[in-house]
């Protein structure tokens, strides 16, 4: 049996890894389309807040929610929970205290990961050193979950960390899906081609432009961009995906029913909505719920595996 000290601390792991990474891909996708919009008709950066939520964190410690203030916030501020450096180091540290059940190698790279963040978060705040910052970001994060996913036994330990990481991607895809779709929706007066590019963001900040593109076609279609990252079960980062991986996982750490339950409800809520005709506050109303699960599913496993036992 694993201690549940353990259990969670490969949770937490997973979690902020997969957060760095969500964080780096969010930051390095808006980056880049700001670059290519025409001058005018970019959201803002606050978008990027809103994404994650961090609007009340952020305004407690800037002054104004500036293109630099906002990307340190994200990229390099040691204090907000969801910064690339704050996620960086956590995982980190969970990771130091269950290194005798990961191999050794997965740990050489998270120092080597830990010890770059640190000497370069700060300088990356400029566009001219941010894009490759972020680019080494994704690569470390991949290079560190292969090796652990070609090399760990498919045991309790494996399927804590695939936990981990898949309940935080169904929470940053989500929140991506929510928050781009109601800046899009804000902005229907944009020429063309800036709707498209807007929903091409979608894509690009879940890294899912190639496989929408090789699933759909060429043709951004905002009913297709909802359908794939919602439904699309083959597309690892949609929430269809995500439910159904982690149902995969709670079932091998031998979940209660009533967990299974919940879980299958959630993947029902998915399949049954309609992404061919909706409205906006419909989708909304859709992920405040997909949120409302996960955060329950949260406790349920925390309750589960992680506290201790109620005395008796």
């Amino acid at each position: 049996m694993m201690l549940s000290r353990v259990a969670e601390r490969l949770y937490w792991m997973a979690r902020y890894l997969e957060r760095a990474e969500d964080t780096a891909r969010l930051v390095n996708s808006y980056s880049q389309f700001v670059l290519d919009i025409p001058k005018g008709y970019e959201p803002g950066w606050n978008v990027l807040l809103k994404t994650i939520d961090g609007v009340e964190t952020f305004e407690q410690s800037y002054r104004r929610p500036t293109e630099r203030n906002i990307i340190k916030f994200l990229v390099a501020d040691e204090q907000h929970l969801n910064s690339i450096r704050y996620s960086i180091k956590a995982a980190r540290e969970n990771f130091r205290t269950t290194r005798d059940v990961l191999p050794k190698t997965a740990w050489e790279l998270m120092n080597e990961l830990h010890l770059f963040v640190e000497q370069q978060s700060e300088s990356s705040i400029a566009r001219n050193k941010r894009f490759d910052f972020l680019k080494n970001i994704i690569a470390c994060n991949q290079q560190i979950n292969g090796l652990i996913a070609t090399t760990v036994t498919r045991n309790r330990a494996l399927w804590f960390l695939q936990l981990g990481q898949l309940m935080e991607r169904a929470d940053m895809t989500s929140r991506i899906v929510d928050v781009a779709t109601a800046e899009i929706n804000a902005r229907t007066t944009l020429p063309v081609p800036g709707i498209p590019m807007l929903w091409s963001n979608l894509l690009h900040s879940l890294s899912a432009i190639s496989a929408y593109q090789r699933k759909v076609g060429p043709i951004i279609d905002a009913n297709e961009v909802i359908e794939f990252v919602l439904k699309m079960s083959q597309f690892p980062r949609s929430l269809a995906y995500c439910t159904i991986a982690i149902e995969e996982n709670i079932g091998q750490l031998k979940a209660p029913n009533g967990m299974l339950r919940s879980l299958r409800s959630i993947s029902r809520k998915i399949a049954r909505f309609d992404t061919q005709e909706f409205t906006l506050d419909e989708l909304h109303k859709f992920i405040d719920g997909f949120q409302a699960g996960l955060a329950d599913l949260h406790d349920g496993i925390s309750a589960t595996w992680f506290l201790p036992p109620p005395p008796t």
